[in-house]
């Protein structure tokens, strides 16, 4: 008989809502946390006993799954849990970690889903907590499903990845990562470093490249629209020419990726060679998903503040130029009226400053700058 791994989630947007809940009926024993400033929206869970699941799960199943704690106390969430996930976009890691850094416990696997260099950006945290020797952290490079929440304490699964990604940092915690983490998820795959995991297309490679083409239908005409169904055939030549770039400066590393639609592909199990094809087609679950405008204006924050700008760095290093991810940039700076540049992770966020490729391979390696 399988023995599941006790589960923490951190964070009770529809992400967290929904891996709480197929774990949850999976096996596991869940607790779900919450920080205190939005403690309130346990309430809800608390109030009906759990969370209503409904959709395409990765479990098989649906229905209400119910948890063994719901709590905004950072202790107690973590409590005899094996692994955590930190479940909320790039930008609200860092009020999680303050909470639960102090209280992370001897040999857990704690695991950022959205990757966005999480690993890098707080490594003064977990050094001070004591990472590396007493737990493993790690970042994949995207959530494992895509949901949304139908209800205070219900969440609907619209589809979930059939391959993820995870590397820790140092890549020395790579093993006890993907071990700990294919008990639940099986399908995850092992990059050799965070290099590696942040060059792979993700998110980055679609939210950009699809508003450019119609974005005054986004910006002046529609608040709520299918955002993926409005994919164009130019936004999907905009796709293609990042992942020239992208996998130009990744080869630069000595790192393996694959284009978005090869990753998509398989991810999704959606047809076509293309942007275009594989989310222009009416049955992606993506292309029925609605998006708020305000949805939209947070990825794009996410894409270019968290992986454009610094890859523009990192490309710097190696003498490779990236016209398209800084043309994208400026281009959506006008018409959003955000300054990405003033809040973009730069190399000396990432403690990478002042290294050559060398240096950087070593550091996120080892854990040591050389």
């Amino acid at each position: 008989m399988k023995t599941w791994p006790n589960v923490t989630i951190c964070g009770c947007g529809s992400g967290g809502m929904a891996m709480a809940a197929d774990l949850s009926l999976m096996g596991c024993r869940v607790n779900l946390y919450e920080v205190p400033a939005f403690a309130h929206t346990l309430d809800p869970i608390r109030a009906n006993g759990g969370i209503h699941l409904t959709g395409r799960t990765f479990s098989g199943k649906t229905g209400l799954a119910v948890l063994n704690c719901i709590t905004s106390d950072a202790e107690e969430a973590l409590e005899g849990s094996d692994l955590v996930f930190i479940n909320v976009p790039a930008m609200a890691i860092a009020p999680f970690l303050e909470q639960l850094a102090p209280h992370f416990n001897e040999g857990q696997v704690v695991v950022v889903t959205t990757g966005y260099w999480a690993t890098l950006r707080h490594r003064d945290v977990l050094e001070m907590s004591g990472a590396f020797d007493r737990y493993v952290f790690a970042e994949m490079c995207i959530m494992p499903y895509l949901s949304a929440k139908i209800g205070p304490a219900s969440v609907d699964i619209g589809n979930y990845k059939r391959a993820l990604y995870i590397s820790a940092w140092p890549a020395a915690g790579n093993d006890a990562a993907i071990a700990r983490v294919r008990q639940v998820y099986p399908q995850t795959r092992l990059c050799k470093n965070v290099l590696e995991l942040n060059f792979r297309p993700g998110n980055p490679g679609v939210h950009a490249q699809i508003t450019i083409p119609k974005a005054a239908f986004f910006f002046e005409r529609a608040q709520i629209f299918h955002f993926y169904g409005e994919v164009s055939l130019c936004g999907s030549k905009l796709t293609d020419a990042h992942d020239v770039e992208r996998m130009a400066v990744a080869a630069a590393y000595d790192c393996q990726t694959d284009t978005w639609p090869a990753d998509c592909g398989e991810i999704y199990e959606l047809e076509g060679d293309s942007l275009y094809e594989q989310h222009g087609a009416p049955t992606d679950p993506h292309a029925q998903k609605w998006n708020h405008i305000s949805e939209v204006e947070r990825l794009l924050v996410e894409d270019i503040c968290y992986s454009f700008l610094p890859m523009e760095e990192l490309a710097a290093v190696v003498g490779i130029k990236t016209p398209v991810m800084t043309a994208m940039t400026e281009i959506l700076a006008v018409f959003t009226g955000y300054d990405y540049r003033a809040d973009g992770l730069t190399l000396a966020d990432l403690g990478l400053d002042g290294l050559d490729r060398d240096q950087i391979i070593e550091f996120v390696t080892t854990g040591r700058r050389v």
